[in-house]
């Protein structure tokens, strides 16, 4: 028993020893990656597609809905997923739709929080890793955007989001309805909602 004891009070030592606030410091919890997350829709903006087959061009118009994983750092991790359709209307294949499931991986930069100014600045630089039918292709892709925060009294951003987005290189296809083709790079704008998530930050 006197052992037990023993080890017990050497290994509260250590603690007692350490100075209050890295005491506090420890037992303070740390939240290193979302604390938010964004449901948005990607609204219908025109951009170029290339039909192999026919050599045409053609504009298309991709709408599509995502979730993403949202730090509450001025730069965080942000992650998430979306998926886009695209109809194609070309006197050489007809009307035709095809798919993009995408992965977004990379960082986000947000301006921070001052009291009484709802308006908060955001940009990121991500990873587009998608697939369409068999396809496989990879795309940087680069975003600006604005916040509404509709919450003040919490670190973690909340409220509506408005981004304008630019994809940087192609996308070679196999199948956009009827044959291969190339999504040329382009802009796109999406509209969304931050809500709070699990791991949430408040003030004191």
């Amino acid at each position: 028993m006197v052992k037990k004891y023993t080890f017990i009070l050497l290994l509260a030592l250590p603690a007692a020893w350490l100075p209050g606030s890295a005491r506090a410091a420890e037992a303070k919890p740390v939240y290193k990656w979302v604390s938010a997350n964004e449901y948005y829709f990607i609204l219908p903006v025109g951009q170029d597609l290339h039909l192999s087959g026919s050599g045409n061009t053609v504009s298309v118009k991709p709408w599509g809905f995502g979730f993403r994983a949202v730090g509450h750092e001025k730069f965080s991790k942000t992650g998430g997923l979306q998926f886009q359709s695209i109809k194609v209307d070309s006197p050489g294949t007809g009307r035709n739709t095809f798919y993009l499931w995408d992965l977004m991986l990379g960082m986000e930069y947000i301006t921070p929080k001052v009291q009484g100014k709802p308006l908060r600045f955001t940009a990121s630089a991500v990873a587009d890793l998608g697939m369409s039918d068999t396809t496989l292709y990879a795309a940087p892709v680069i975003s600006a955007g604005i916040l509404y925060a509709t919450e003040e009294n919490t670190d973690t951003p909340t409220g509506l989001t408005f981004d304008l987005y630019y994809r940087l290189t192609d996308i070679d296809l196999d199948n956009v309805g009827g044959g291969p083709g190339t999504l040329r790079p382009a802009l796109g704008f999406k509209v969304g909602y931050i809500f709070e998530g699990f791991w949430t930050t408040k003030e004191k």
